[in-house]
C-alpha cells in the first residue's frame, strides 16, 4: 500500500518543576516546540520571586529583578522586550560608611575617598599596590584589586553577612585568578557605566506578563508538594498524585532530586522587611539601593523600589534585606560545594535537566536564563 502526504505527529510530553522565571522560560520554548508541557509549583502563584506583588499599592518583588547584562547579551534583552517592554535606567549605588557617617558611591571612587579619614593611608597603599597579584579567596581577591583598607570598608563585613560566613578566605570558587590592581573611578558614579544593560520592565505589574505569555497552552498545577523524583521512570511524586513525561525539566537545587544522598548543598536566604515612609522620595536622586557594609549592622541592603516601578504616591515603599537561614535563594561560592552540586548534577539520567540559578547551583541573572533557555531550544 501506498500512503501520501501523512505524517505521523508523536507528541511528547514534559514535566517543569517550578514556575519561576526560569522554569517559565523553559516550559515556552517546550511548548513553541509542540510538547505537551505540564508545570508544578508549591507556591499559589507562578513567577517566584520575581512577581509583583503589592503592600499598600505599592508594587515591589522579592529582592530587586532589574534586568543586568553585558551588551553582548543583547539578544536576552531584546527577546524579553517583546513580551515585556523594558526601559533602561541609569542607577548609582550608595555605599553607607559609618566611621564617618558618610554615603559613598559604590562602585568606589575618588571624590568620595578623599573625604575619609583615613584618605592618606588609603592613597599610599593603592600606589603600592603591586600591578597583578595570584588570589586563591574572596579576600585575597578583593585586597589584590583595591588594598586592604578599600577591602574592610567596602568588601569585607558586607559580604560575611551576606554570605553568613565566619571568613571570606572560604569563599573560594572562582577567585582562583590573576587579580589586576583595579583604578578607582574618576568620571561616573553609575553602577554600570558602559558596556551593561540596566533595565526594568516599564508596565506597573513589572514581569507577570512574561509568566503568563511562556505558561500559555500548559497545564498549570499549583500548591502542589513533590515528594520525591523517580529518575528512572521519570516520574514525580506528589501530594496530587504520580505524574511522568519523557523529559523533566528542574529549577530546584539538584540535591532535591537525589534526596540529598551525598549531602545536603548549602544556600543563604534573606528575610524582606517592608516599610512604608510617609515621603514621595526616600533616597536622593538616581539612587534605588542603599548597601551596608558595617559589622554591626544586620541588614545587608535597602531599596526604594519606587525607583523601579515609578509608582504614584505621596508615599514611597521601601525594604530591608537581612541574610538569613530560613529559605534558599542564593548558592554559596564555595569549592565544595559547587563539587558537589556539580556531582548531583553529572549523575541526572538523560531527559532530566536541572537548570536556573538553583538547578545549577551558580548566581546567574534573567539574561542568562533567557540565553540558557534560547539554547536548550535549539537542541530540543
Amino acid at each position: 500500500s501506498q500512503t501520501q502526504g501523512k505524517l505521523l505527529n508523536i507528541v511528547k510530553k514534559a514535566i517543569v518543576i517550578g514556575s519561576g522565571f526560569t522554569g517559565c522560560m523553559f516550559a515556552m520554548m517546550l511548548r513553541q516546540k509542540n510538547w505537551k508541557v505540564q508545570v508544578f509549583d508549591r507556591s499559589n502563584l507562578t513567577g517566584g520571586g520575581v512577581r509583583t506583588f503589592y503592600h499598600g499599592g505599592h508594587p515591589y518583588t522579592y529582592g530587586p529583578r532589574h534586568f543586568i547584562g553585558p551588551e553582548e547579551n543583547m539578544e536576552a534583552f531584546n527577546f524579553l522586550n517583546k513580551i515585556v517592554p523594558m526601559r533602561h535606567i541609569k542607577k548609582m549605588n550608595y555605599s553607607y560608611q559609618q566611621n564617618e557617617d558618610y554615603f559613598a558611591s559604590y562602585p568606589m571612587h575618588i571624590d568620595d575617598v578623599k573625604k575619609f579619614d583615613d584618605s592618606e593611608q588609603i592613597f599610599n597603599e593603592l600606589d603600592n599596590l603591586p600591578e597583578e597579584t595570584k588570589s586563591k579567596n574572596f579576600e585575597e581577591f578583593w585586597i589584590g584589586r583595591v588594598g586592604k583598607r578599600l577591602y574592610e570598608r567596602f568588601n569585607k563585613f558586607y559580604n560575611l553577612k551576606a554570605w553568613q560566613l565566619k571568613s571570606n578566605t572560604t569563599m573560594d570558587y572562582g577567585f582562583e585568578a590573576t587579580v589586576k590592581r583595579k583604578p578607582l573611578e574618576t568620571k561616573s558614579r553609575y553602577e554600570f557605566p558602559e558596556g551593561y544593560i540596566n533595565a526594568y520592565p516599564t508596565p506597573k505589574n513589572g514581569y507577570d506578563k512574561f509568566f503568563d505569555v511562556s505558561l500559555d497552552g500548559c497545564e498549570v498545577i499549583l500548591n502542589c508538594t513533590i515528594n520525591k523524583v523517580d529518575l528512572d521512570k521519570k516520574s514525580i511524586i506528589t501530594n496530587l498524585g504520580t505524574f511522568d513525561a519523557d523529559l523533566i525539566i528542574s529549577t530546584v537545587s539538584p540535591d532535591f532530586l537525589f534526596s540529598n544522598c551525598w549531602g545536603e548543598l548549602k544556600y543563604v536566604g534573606r528575610e524582606f522587611y517592608k516599610i512604608v515612609l510617609p515621603t514621595e522620595h526616600v533616597l536622593p536622586k538616581d539612587v534605588y539601593f542603599l548597601y551596608y557594609p558595617n559589622e554591626n549592622e544586620q541588614q545587608t541592603r535597602v531599596t526604594e523600589f519606587k525607583k523601579f516601578t515609578l509608582h504614584k504616591s505621596p508615599n514611597s515603599l521601601i525594604t530591608l534585606e537581612v541574610p538569613s537561614m530560613k529559605n534558599k535563594l542564593y548558592p554559596t561560592m564555595i569549592k565544595e560545594q559547587v563539587n558537589l552540586a556539580e556531582k548531583y548534577v553529572n549523575a541526572l539520567p538523560k531527559d532530566i535537566m536541572s537548570v536556573g540559578r538553583m538547578g545549577t547551583y551558580r548566581y546567574v541573572d534573567i539574561d542568562d536564563i533567557i540565553l540558557q533557555g534560547l539554547e536548550f531550544k535549539k537542541n530540543i
